[in-house]
């Protein structure tokens, strides 16, 4: 019996790395496998591509429009699991966590990032997020696109800004997280006034106006006078809406440009690795050879502070990258929202609003000072 089992276990290995390196090989060969039975959006195409389902498509670009005009993953949740749509995997109710993977699933920009998680036992099948143990692939344009790829990027930007927001950022309201007081830089939050009468209305007011020494001296806006305002002042920012257009071309490409920090990071890297290899030749010494423990520490000390000195450096400008990579993609979308939007605007537009605006400033006079994403202000 132990034999046979051995013997069992011996095949069973040898038909996992065997299935393991034809996946990793088609991998490499850039060929594409969706679990289709419970992925929305795309059907199994006669090539073996991805194939647009026109219908779950639709749903897709729901999730999507939804999340751009400000609305949270589990607000679209509740949304379709009220309209009765079915899930992915075909049950009625929709979790946040489903909305949020097919807002993060690059598959939807016609790309593919293969081998995202690897099995780790082939008798257990328990599989790991892949870290960078075994290799990853991503491949461009490899099928057809459900979401615009700038539209795409905007939304993990977006997500990623929601998420340092934390609850600051309700979802409830487009102009939440967007009104920010001159004078003490907090943001303005709804609040009812007389709520149990006829004369009940809804307020925007600082946050923080009451919470310091001194009272902030911002008075509270109304939603439609901001919403007015903003139609003003879009009105008036493009009012050379080709020169505009161009202007924000220019600025994004200048934004992208990352040579001087791609350069420094090139040189930290490349330091890093000496360090590294450095420490290890003193462990390695150490261990094989009688030395001052007294002096090792010291030198060794000094390795380890030098390391993580190059480290934080390094993730220093990785921030400074990836800030700056996120601005020249607002401003993609905003050239994009630009562009879909014809004419003068005449009525407030939640998606215009979201991809446009950076934050709105009240100051003390109630004046609006609107900063957009290229940078551009215009007080009302």
């Amino acid at each position: 019996i132990t034999i046979m089992s051995s013997l069992a276990q011996e095949e069973s290995r040898s038909i996992s790395e065997n299935v393991t390196w034809g996946q990793r090989k088609s991998f490499a060969d850039g060929k594409i496998n969706l679990p289709y039975k419970r992925f929305l959006g795309y059907d199994k195409g006669e090539n073996g591509l991805p194939k647009v389902n026109e219908e779950q498509a639709k749903i897709v670009k729901r999730i999507y429009e939804f999340f751009i005009c400000g609305k949270t993953p589990d607000t679209i949740a509740k949304l379709f699991t009220k309209e009765g749509i079915p899930t992915p995997s075909g049950k009625q109710k929709w979790q946040m966590t489903t909305v949020l993977s097919i807002l993060q699933n690059e598959k939807y920009k016609g790309a593919a990032l293969l081998q995202k998680c690897f099995t780790v036992d082939f008798l257990t099948k328990k599989k790991k997020v892949n870290e960078g143990e075994v290799p990853q692939y991503y491949i461009e344009n490899s099928h057809e696109a459900i979401i615009e790829p700038v539209m795409f990027d905007w939304v993990q930007c977006e997500i990623s800004r929601r998420k340092k927001l934390g609850k600051a950022y309700s979802g409830k309201n487009v102009i939440s997280t967007k009104l920010v007081c001159a004078d003490c830089g907090s943001f303005f939050g709804s609040k009812v006034w007389q709520s149990n009468t006829k004369y009940r209305k809804v307020i925007w007011q600082c946050n923080g106006k009451f919470k310091g020494a001194v009272n902030c001296n911002t008075p509270h806006v109304m939603e439609e006078e901001v919403k007015s305002r903003f139609i003003q002042a879009y009105n008036e920012l493009t009012a050379e809406r080709d020169k505009l257009l161009q202007e924000c071309r220019d600025t994004k490409n200048m934004i992208y440009d990352c040579t001087d920090l791609d350069k420094e990071l090139q040189k930290l890297y490349s330091e890093i690795e000496k360090v590294t290899e450095i420490t290890r030749s003193c462990v390695e010494e150490n261990s094989s050879i009688a030395l001052n423990q007294t002096e090792y520490i010291q030198k060794y000390n000094g390795y380890v502070k030098k390391y993580d000195e190059l480290k934080n450096r390094i993730n220093e400008l990785s921030t400074q990258k990836n800030e700056r990579m996120c601005k020249g993609i607002y401003i993609e979308g905003m050239i994009l929202a630009i562009e879909e939007q014809d004419g003068i605007l005449k009525d407030f537009d939640d998606k215009l609003w979201m991809m446009i605006v950076e934050c709105v400033k009240i100051n003390a006079e109630g004046k609006m000072n609107f900063v957009f994403r290229n940078g551009i202000q215009i007080e009302k």
